[in-house]
């Protein structure tokens, strides 16, 4: 797995597994501990939004991290160039972000604010 933070992956793991009331190597087995590997798993830095779309106007904000949080990237796409924090990109990054109780999908990250080797990295498919 590309960027994959076992630490996070182990935590949010047993986080559902206590929900769920299910064993770790049940919730592997059952696609649980599995959805993280779809394109990449890269974490996503505390005070950024997520939105519906990739662009800082027309998207609305479904949430905005506390803390770094891990997001399952699906693919990457072009959106609103944005130069924030010594950042400037115009790559968006689609997929799940964890909150911390439940996965918000379908959703776009703003790639100066998602921790990849580069943007994009190289492979990732373009959305």
């Amino acid at each position: 797995m590309l960027g994959v933070r076992k630490g996070a992956l182990a935590g949010v793991l047993v986080a559902v597994c206590a929900v769920t009331g299910i064993g770790v190597g049940q919730a592997s087995a059952a696609g649980v501990g599995e959805r993280a590997a779809v394109k990449g798993t890269y974490s996503v830095d505390a005070n950024s939004n997520v939105r519906t779309t990739p662009h800082v106007r027309k998207g609305t904000v479904v949430y905005t991290t506390t803390k770094s949080r891990p997001m399952d990237v699906e693919c990457w796409t072009r959106g609103d160039d944005v130069n924030s924090g010594g950042h400037h990109t115009n790559v968006w990054y689609s997929g799940s972000v964890w909150t911390g109780s439940r996965y918000l999908d379908d959703v776009y990250v703003w790639g100066g604010n998602v921790n990849t080797p580069h943007d994009p990295p190289k492979g990732m498919p373009h959305c």
